[in-house]
Parts: structure tokens; sequence; C-alpha cells
């Protein structure tokens, strides 16, 4: 997964759980408690998510860069499943599918959809951490040549999957291992270099809402949310409560 353009400076921290009032006036674990804060310098909330990202790879960096991703059908049935997070810029996040799948179904008669983030690790103070990041905004299809080198560094079986898999079709899995074997067998011979297939497909979603959930240990939880002023493109930023 990879982060586009440009770097800016976020400054994120906390109030050290020993170092609040209510912390210095306990007799034990089970009567702590205090208020977590997000410091945050950021005016754009996607260098927020940058830095968050950033801090949730160095601490569980063999994690799959996941999301779950919210749709909604033309009938106003809802429907979620998690998928991998691919690349990530100012505008929006990234994500690859299959266009014969239900989500794309729902996407293409109903814009509007959600991506929710959540991590969960311990850092090297022992604290545990907690994130959840928001997302939600307008997914639009990507032309291929925007999305042709994700595709290109695609591992094998990826790729593999892409050429054998129609997705959400019921299958009989005698059949489908025994094409997945010629496929394989043919690149082996080097009769098939598995060219990027039409109905494999970027999709981008670009934030109008970003928010923001930070909690630690026995700190009760604080949020940040952020709302895009689409006359002037810029972003508005509120705390909220947990």
């Amino acid at each position: 997964m990879h982060w586009l353009s440009r770097s800016t400076r976020c400054v994120i921290k906390s109030i050290p759980l020993w170092e609040t009032s209510s912390a210095k006036g306990s007799t034990g674990n089970g009567d702590l408690s205090d208020l977590a804060r997000i410091e945050e310098t950021c005016d754009h909330p996607v260098d927020l998510f940058k830095t968050w990202h950033e801090e949730r790879r160095r601490y569980k960096p063999n994690a799959p860069d996941a999301c779950c991703l919210a749709t909604t059908s033309k009938d106003c049935k809802v429907s979620a499943r998690n998928v991998i997070l691919r690349e990530f810029d100012n505008d929006g996040f990234v994500i690859l599918t299959d266009s014969r799948s239900r989500k794309i179904d729902d996407v293409e008669n109903v814009p509007y959809a959600a991506m929710c983030y959540l991590w969960f690790y311990i850092n090297d103070q022992g604290q545990k951490i907690m994130k959840q990041v928001r997302v939600e905004g307008v997914m639009k299809k990507l032309e291929r040549e925007q999305f042709r080198h994700l595709y290109d560094r695609e591992p094998l079986f990826c790729k593999i999957r892409s050429h054998l898999c129609e997705q959400g079709r019921e299958v009989k899995w005698d059949e489908l291992k025994q094409r997945h074997d010629e496929i394989l067998d043919s690149v082996r011979r080097k009769e098939n270099d598995l060219p990027m297939p039409e109905h494999f497909v970027g999709y981008k979603l670009f934030p109008s809402m970003m928010e923001f959930y930070f909690a630690r240990d026995y700190l009760i939880a604080d949020r940040i949310l952020y709302r895009k002023d689409a006359s002037n493109n810029s972003w508005e930023k509120h705390r909220i409560a947990a």
C-alpha cells in the first residue's frame, strides 16, 4: 500500500496516564479513569490518517491494510465487507475489485459509501492503543491506467484469482481447482502472462467526512470530526464526545 502526494508534518500527542490528576489520586488499576486527547495540528484529515497509519505499521508491520467497506444497494439494503487499501492520497482511498461483484453493483447505483479502519496495538511504553478512522464519501471508478501499476505488482496467486474467479458466483470446488491448475500450468510453461482482465477495476472513495477516534488503556476516548466544505474544498474540524 502506498501513500501518494505531499508530506505534511502532523503532531499527535496524548496525556500520559500517570501525569493526570485522576491517575495521581488512584489507589489501583480498578479505579483508574481519565480522558484521552488528540493534540493535532492537521488542517487536512488525510495528513492525520497518514500519521496514524504509519504508527500502526510500525507496531504491526505484518497486519493487512484492511478496512470495512459498507455500501447500499438500489433497494436500500446495506452490506459490508473487509477490503484491502491499495493506496491513498489527499483526494481519497483506492481499492481493487471485480466489476461483477455486489459491491460494484451497489456503488454504480448508490455511489455513497463508508470505510472504517480499526487499529489496536501495544506501543513501546506498553500502553494499549486503540484507534479508529471512519471515512464517508462518494466512490468513483478509476481509469485503467490509473491503477494498472497496482495490478502489475500483484503476487501470482492474486493475478490467477482475477482470471479464475467471478466474485460472488456459486462454484463447484473441484471444477474451480481444475481450472486453477490449468491456469497455473500455462503460466509455468510461459504461455500465459496473465494480463489485467477487463473486469479487474479500481475505485476510489473521495471523502467528505473523516472521523478519528483514539483511546488508550483506561482513558476515555477522544474524537475529532472533519467535514469538507464543498464550496471552497477546505476542511472544518470539531472535537466530539466519545
